[in-house]
């Protein structure tokens, strides 16, 4: 039975560790998890499955009073020792945005921070426990607002799990067991400008950016417009590119591809545009956004509101098309 996590907490060592990239594995974690500066946060959102007939959906699926997805209680029954849980769709979200999982304004997000035990000088390690793109989020989040040091855990927790890496439990147990993180008045400095608006992708849908190309990373069902969604309006972004994010990057244990098979995978994309990516609501492109950025692209930028904000506004263009079209 798992112990709580001040219970299977070692003394820690006397330096604080750097993190060896964007992307680290289970027995590198095992073996620094409790090394001074190290947080480690599960982002975990279980979202309701949508129903197989599209007829039980809401016409609009967006900002319905339902509760809001959480992690939370899958946290609190197994999780990485000492980790915190970053709630995505509630702390760290803009409440008022119109869509969900939105990035709030920098003082909220970095009030949320500071409460796990987040500051400028924090390494950070990001999991989840479903397919990645949550971890990627978050990255991406912390990335935004200029916090480097942050990776994300190879294969999540079903990885630490096969591993036999340890395990706790207990509600709120070891929840900001480290405490607040001390404010910082220089942090963060100025937004990255990685996630972007709706302003930014009409501009390249009007042509006034040539110099980018949009990617959906939706499936090719929910692209072309064949598969149920969640959303106002099936399809996607007129001009689009499309590259499944969750089809093609993560191996069948739920773990990132070697180099070779990424760099193959996104081939298709231009290497001599910016790459503008959107989704449904801006979580599974910050996973193709992800891959981009391990294999050295630094002109990458992620729609934040995505389909869910694009499609309740009936004066923004959207197409469906048949599979196999250009």
């Amino acid at each position: 039975m798992p112990l709580p996590d001040h219970l299977t907490a070692p003394t820690p060592p006397a330096t604080a560790v750097d993190l060896p990239g964007p992307l680290v594995d289970a027995a590198w974690l095992r073996e620094n998890l409790h090394r001074p500066g190290l947080v480690v946060l599960d982002a975990t959102v279980r979202q309701k499955p949508l129903p197989a007939d599209p007829a039980a959906l809401p016409a609009n699926g967006a900002g319905s009073a339902a509760p809001l997805p959480s992690g939370r209680d899958d946290w609190e029954l197994v999780r990485i020792p000492g980790s915190r849980y970053a709630d995505l769709a509630g702390a760290l979200a803009a409440p008022d945005a119109g869509f969900s999982y939105a990035m709030p304004d920098s003082e909220r997000f970095t009030a949320a921070l500071r409460e796990l035990g987040v500051g400028p000088e924090s390494r950070v390690v990001v999991y989840d426990d479903d397919s990645r793109m949550w971890s990627t989020r978050l990255w991406w989040a912390l990335r935004e607002i200029g916090l480097h040091t942050v990776a994300v855990l190879d294969g999540g927790l079903q990885e630490w799990l096969a591993q036999g890496g340890p395990v706790a439990s207990g509600p709120e147990a070891g929840q900001g067991a480290a405490g607040p993180a001390v404010p910082c008045a220089s942090w963060p400095a100025e937004r990255r400008g990685t996630l972007v608006d709706k302003s930014a992708v009409l501009d390249v849908v009007h042509g006034s950016r040539p110099d980018q190309v949009l990617v959906c990373a939706l499936g090719k069902d929910a692209f072309h417009g064949s598969a149920p969604t969640r959303y106002s309006r099936r399809g996607h972004i007129p001009g689009s590119l499309n590259l499944p994010a969750k089809d093609r990057l993560l191996d069948a244990h739920g773990r990132f591809l070697p180099r070779p098979e990424l760099e193959d995978a996104v081939s298709g994309l231009p290497a001599d545009a910016g790459t503008l990516l959107y989704c449904g609501g801006g979580i599974s492109a910050t996973l193709l956004g992800f891959v981009l950025v391990l294999l050295g692209r630094d002109d990458v930028t992620v729609y934040d509101g995505s389909i869910e904000e694009w499609s309740a506004d009936p004066s923004m263009p959207m197409t469906q098309t048949v599979p196999g079209d250009s």
